[in-house]
């Protein structure tokens, strides 16, 4: 052992003695702390840094003083002794041998607070810097915390308080309100007499001060005891004390001695522990008047916090009665005393949970979480004694703010979580020297034989001052699952964390299982590289993260941020913070450290299939439930798209589409929207979302269809939180149920469509009425989309919980006069195939409500904004060099029968316009400026019957040719066939050969037909048939590029004749389909 330079070496001092227990402290060869012997009479001393050296094996058996390291060597053993409440506080513990808290087999039963001292700056140790707890090479770190229930879901719901009386300081007119009453400024002993029959607050005084004149104190001390005489038997009387009470300038005596027979009868001069009080002291008492046995206090004194909470409560006919002594140690000006009451069931709640909560104790510290979007709402509260209580209730002492939901509401699990905060071992990181946000950190390295932390309390740990330093760290380990023993992270309570709650950095295998993390700056759970294999993510909870500057995306802190697909995620709970609940990002290769180690191929991220998402709930998040986009680059910023495209063999891109399954996602009450997914080929199934603008939005960056069944998505469910003022400018707007501040008024959608194609089976969509503030759609459309999105989108088996329009709408999507809404070119083709008519008839088509759309087989549905047509659709997509100097910017398109109602497009996403198939609609496009040098058309959605003829208006002196893709060449590459001319139009329109093409130089306009070379069969599921577009290319060389407008001249000689247009106004009700959905519909209960 070295302790300030003096090297003590234990192996010299004692016998190795062999021997094997299953619990680690019982080994007779450990030699106790405790003893002289074991030290030769020279015990460590404070500040001393403590080597155990090889063959050393001390048991840590007392608790010592603060020391200032401790280094376990290779071969060295370090046991903390069980069945006893020890203290350790040092600056850190370097392991290269070993040190046990118990064991798998034994856990550790006894109490154990270690606490990592320091200030930034002070050392600097290689690998570990301050503060730390550190497993190196070879080294093994066991402990084992006694199992306690890290979390559970409350299955009833825990109502909002509702105070009879509460009083802060003591003016009783302003009762509940705590910005400007009487009594801020006092310093006194403020004394509360409540009603015991009905709970009402009878008078608020001052008790007792020091104030004024020395020699007038004991007339005061007098009158106080006249008062407490006077007061009635069975009153329930509080005393609290209000800010700093000053017994030096006095002699207290005489009020103790009042105080102490008052309150317990007798002057024993030891019963009253307000006779110990201390400057900055909080302190409270509470009885029933006349009947000492109910006496209660509490003094807090020099307990290390800035802020001191003496409170105390007494119960009474069903009726809690509190008094609190709130203490700011540094904002003194801060300082209040409370009195209150309320009906016992709000403000002593018992509690049903779905587990058994055997394991939790009378006093225990537990989290309810938020229910609400606000993830502050989250609130913490006080086991006490219940004999009623069977092993699936607890009863707390809280005085909720706040209403948490407990209840399955159609197939969506609504019911919040419940967390243990306390443990029997607590590791801390001491306060820091002005107030640095560097706490301890406990970091395992490459090469480590064990590492298991179970059931362990962890606060005040990460470092926001500098990378590295987190509260439970793999760093650089490679692979961890080739031990004997699993590397393992359970059970543990992290809180109030400077940086993350769990970190693992270029480390494979990693298990993190049922741990609880609440409270941290930037990310909670952090897989950091992109690089980090085979990570088990499984049961556990987080929430309460918030912004940071530690790595650039700390501004969006998200609770499981996972940067590798091959990740287990099963039965964990994202229950709110800043940013988002999961968010799955990965770089293009591994960034940072893991570089160049090997451990994934370029892009293989992106093409690998997620190993497993299963069973995941997200609420009360600042932005999403569940984010799979954009890409991490090598300096920590973000890419916009994630262009995943997962792939059989990620490394083979001819070894077909993998399939990734989201099963059982439960999302809900999540600011931006519940979920969004970009990517590939998704399967969402069996999952559930409510309460959120928006449930669930698949965005496309890759050829892969995306599909979404045995869901279910709920509006507005009776999870309503409560009543939401918003004021602005001088104003305020109170909505009747919680809302998303940011997105209050904009419109409430289920599934959106956006890129596809998308296929929705099989889903149940309940509660989306429009209110007063904001409009409602089950089926809805990417809003202010400038892109484009697929014509083949199609939903079957879809069930409605409501009657449209009376009581919701099974769609919904707005236009420029609607909040939320725009008029960009992809809001114009939003569209979806009713497949089998559950949403309004077999085969129809819903599409924008446009003339340009509209034909005598659509009807429009006025409160969806939308029409349903029994005619097809398909897409087209127009796209040229719009960047080159002078040339159009936008293009009109025009129907051949309907000239007067033409609609825009520009070329910033590919021009896009509906077009109505096979039943002769002609099109004619018109740019709205100088021609390029060529024009491209992709026809979406085409067959070979289901066809429509397009035209271009083109300078009549130019050259013009034209080309179109060879649709049966997709194995040989891209290859193009020039058109064959026609002499008249009739020709075109009677010709089934897809590369005819007329030109009529005098108008100058050249049509042709877009259509493929088959028909769609029941496994097509691409907007585009063997994935070959339809594509011509007409070249403009030479000619008046100005000359580009031929409609004047075109529709005088080619408009067809008028159809009849005009669209079928449908007002017939839509009824319910079912009130709820299937029981195997939506992800149901999320724990049993």
């Amino acid at each position: 052992m070295t302790r300030t330079g003096i090297l003590w070496t234990l192996s010299c001092l004692f016998a190795l003695v062999a021997s094997q227990s299953s619990c680690p402290d019982e080994d007779s060869g450990l030699k106790k702390w405790s003893e002289d012997a074991t030290w030769n009479g020279q015990v460590p001393q404070k500040g001393d840094d403590l080597v155990i050296e090889n063959g050393d094996k001390l048991l840590l058996d007392t608790s010592p003083p603060s020391l200032g390291s401790i280094t376990i060597q290779a071969g060295g053993l370090l046991v903390v002794a069980d069945k006893m409440d020890i203290s350790l506080s040092v600056k850190y513990i370097k392991i290269q041998g070993e040190m046990h808290v118990g064991s798998e087999n034994c856990p550790f039963t006894g109490k154990l607070h270690i606490t990592l001292q320091g200030n930034l700056g002070e050392y600097d140790i290689p690998g570990f810097g301050e503060k730390f707890i550190g497993v190196e090479n070879g080294g093994v770190l066991e402990i084992h915390g006694e199992y306690r229930l890290p979390w559970t879901k409350i299955t009833n719901t825990v109502d909002k308080i509702q105070y009879i009386s509460n009083v802060r300081n003591i003016d009783i007119a302003q009762e509940g309100n705590d910005t400007d009453n009487i009594g801020q400024n006092i310093r006194a002993l403020v004394i509360y007499v409540f009603n015991e029959q009905t709970g009402v607050l009878e008078s608020a005084a001052q008790l007792v001060n020091t104030n004024g004149k020395v020699r007038n104190f004991p007339n005061n001390v007098a009158a106080a005891k006249q008062i407490l005489d006077d007061i009635p038997a069975g009153k329930i009387v509080g005393l609290a004390l209000k800010r700093r009470f000053r017994v030096e300038r006095v002699d207290p005596s005489g009020l103790f001695d009042m105080l102490e027979e008052w309150a317990y009868g007798t002057v024993d001069k030891t019963s009253l522990q307000f006779r110990d009080y201390k400057f900055h002291g909080a302190w409270a008492l509470i009885k029933k008047q006349g009947d000492d046995s109910t006496t209660q206090e509490l003094l807090l004194n020099d307990d290390g916090k800035n802020i001191r909470i003496a409170e105390l409560y007494h119960v009474e006919n069903d009726i809690k009665f509190g008094v609190r002594s709130w203490v700011h140690t540094i904002k003194r000006g801060k300082c209040y005393s409370r009195g209150k009451s309320s009906l016992a069931q709000y403000s002593l709640p018992v509690i049903n949970v779905v587990d058994d909560t055997e394991t939790w104790r009378t006093g225990d510290t537990v989290a309810l979480m938020s229910t609400d979007f606000d993830w502050k709402q989250t609130e913490f509260g006080t086991i006490v004694d219940c004999p009623s209580c069977t092993s699936n209730q607890i009863q707390v002492n809280i005085e909720p703010e706040f209403t948490h939901f407990g209840e399955i509401y159609k197939n969506v699990d609504m019911r919040g979580e419940i967390a243990l905060v306390n443990r029997n071992i607590l590791i801390e990181g001491g306060p820091a020297d002005k107030d640095e946000k560097i706490g301890g950190h406990v970091k395992f390295l490459k090469g480590f034989k064990t590492v298991q932390v179970k059931n362990v309390e962890l606060n005040r740990m990460g470092q926001q001052t500098s990378l590295g330093n987190y509260p439970l760290h793999f760093h650089m380990c490679e692979d961890v699952d080739d031990r004997t023993k699993p590397s393992l992270l359970s059970g543990n309570s992290i809180h109030n964390s400077f940086a993350r709650c769990i970190t693992v950095h270029g480390s494979h295998g990693a298990q993190v299982k049922d741990n609880f993390c609440f409270n941290t700056i930037g990310h909670g759970y952090f897989l950091e590289d992109g690089g980090e294999k085979r990570t088990v993510l499984d049961g556990n909870l987080g929430a309460g993260q918030k912004r940071g500057k530690l790595i650039k995306s700390d501004m969006n802190p998200t609770t499981f941020w996972i940067t590798n697909p091959q990740t287990y995620v099963r039965n964990n709970v994202a229950a709110g913070g800043d940013g988002h609940g999961f968010w799955f990002i990965y770089p293009d290769s591994p960034v940072g450290p893991s570089a160049d180690l090997g451990f994934m191929d370029k892009f293989e991220a992106m093409h690998t299939a997620i190993f497993e998402f299963d069973n995941n709930v997200a609420h009360s998040n600042g932005k999403s439930g569940l984010f799979v986009d954009n890409i991490l680059q090598s300096d920590g910023s973000l890419k916009s798209s994630n262009m995943y495209e997962p792939w059989n063999d990620p490394k083979d891109s001819e070894s077909g589409a993998k399939m990734v399954t989201i099963r059982k996602l439960t999302a809900y009450k999540n600011m931006k929207e519940n979920a969004w997914i970009n990517g590939g080929l998704f399967k969402v199934t069996e999952s559930s979302f409510s309460d959120s603008v928006i449930g669930l939005t698949f965005k496309r960056s890759s050829p892969q269809n995306q599909y979404i069944d045995k869901s279910v998505f709920i509006g507005d469910s009776p999870n309503a939180g409560s009543p939401t003022v918003i004021s602005s400018g001088g104003t305020s707007k109170t909505y009747p149920r919680s809302v998303p501040l940011a997105f209050a008024d904009q419109p409430r959608q289920g599934f959106v469509f956006y890129h596809g194609p998308v296929f929705v089976d099989d889903t149940f969509f309940g509660d989306f009425e429009d209110t007063d503030n904001y409009r409602s759609g089950a089926l809805g459309f990417q809003r202010d989309n400038d892109g484009h999105s697929s014509p083949i989108s199609a939903v079957s088996g879809i069930k409605f919980g409501f009657s449209d329009p009376s009581e919701g709408n099974r769609v919904f999507d707005g236009n420029a006069t609607d909040n939320g809404f725009s008029g960009l070119d992809g809001d114009l083709i939003g569209t979806f195939r009713d497949s089998d008519g559950s949403v309004f008839s077999a085969g129809s088509q819903i599409v924008k409500d446009l003339p340009f759309h509209s034909t005598s087989n659509c009807y429009q549905r006025s409160n969806w904004k939308m029409m349903a047509c029994t005619n097809t659709f398909g897409q087209v997509r127009l796209t040229w060099n719009s960047k080159a100097t002078g040339v159009a910017k936008d293009v009109s398109i025009y129907r051949d029968d309907l000239p007067d109602n033409p609609i825009e497009s520009d070329a910033r996403k590919n021009a896009p316009f509906m077009a109505i198939l096979g039943e002769g609609y002609g099109y004619l496009a018109k740019l709205n400026g100088n021609m390029p040098t060529s024009v491209a058309f992709k026809g979406l959605g085409f067959t070979e019957t289901k066809t429509a003829r397009i035209g271009l208006c083109v300078p009549r002196d130019a050259t013009i040719s034209i080309r179109f893709l060879d649709l049966n060449s997709a194995s040989e590459g891209n290859k193009w066939s020039q058109g064959v001319s026609l002499s008249t139009i009739n020709d075109l329109v009677s010709s089934t050969n897809a590369k005819n093409y007329f030109l009529d130089s005098d108008v100058g306009v050249i049509f042709f037909n877009m259509m493929h070379e088959r028909e769609y069969d029941t496994s097509d599921v691409q907007d585009c048939l063997d994935d070959r577009c339809p594509t011509v290319v007409v070249k403009i060389t030479g000619g008046d590029s100005s000359d580009s407008d031929c409609t004047s001249r075109a529709f005088e000689k080619y408009k067809r004749e008028s159809r009849d247009s005009s669209p079928e106004t449908e007002i017939t009700a839509l009824p319910t389909s079912d009130l709820y959905p299937p029981t195997s519909w939506g992800a149901g209960s999320s724990r049993d």
